[in-house]
């Protein structure tokens, strides 16, 4: 079913002038990711985890899967890096730490960073508003940003190698 979705989604919607195209994908390597990669040239995949050892497995076994489908993997992000509490400035490795790095040293892919819990993200997602729009100036918009600027190097130097410039799958 979540492969014709895709299909639909690939095939009739009217997206107008892009210069990219992200598609968030469930976590593993399940028939959306497969689907994905079969249908269309793709400039590469983001592979994004957390710090768990159980997650950051899942994460080198997508890496594997698209690197089978020939898609290059532009980077690895670890998402839910820590959580620095508000009242206090500590910051907390709740789930872990670094499993996200280690993974990607392992497979040698670019690590393209790490992105903090953060409750107005959170908020903003729950929302729509998300947080370089609600909180521009806040710590959590520059990391993003920062990791921003690293994947569209990564886009720039796999499109000069002549890669199709289509969409990013992560």
């Amino acid at each position: 079913m979540l492969a014709k979705v895709i299909n639909e989604f690939l095939g009739n919607v009217e997206w107008g002038e892009l210069d990219y195209l992200l598609v968030d994908l469930p976590p593993g390597t399940g028939d959306v990711s497969m689907t994905l990669a079969q249908s269309i040239p793709l400039t590469g995949a983001v592979i994004v985890t957390t710090p768990q050892d159980v997650a950051a497995s899942i994460a080198v076994k997508s890496v594997r899967m698209f690197q089978k489908l020939n898609v290059p993997i532009l980077g690895m992000i670890e998402n839910m890096s820590y959580f620095i509490a508000p009242d206090t400035g500590r910051s907390y490795h709740i789930f872990g730490h670094g499993g996200g790095q280690t993974a990607a040293e392992e497979l040698r892919v670019p690590f393209l960073g790490e992105i903090p819990l953060d409750i107005p993200t959170r908020e903003g997602g729950d929302l729509g508003d998300p947080v370089l729009i609600g909180y521009p100036d806040s710590p959590q918009a520059e990391i993003i940003r920062e990791i921003s600027k690293r994947l569209a190097a990564r886009i720039s130097i796999a499109t000069r190698s002549f890669q199709p410039l289509n969409v990013l799958a992560g």
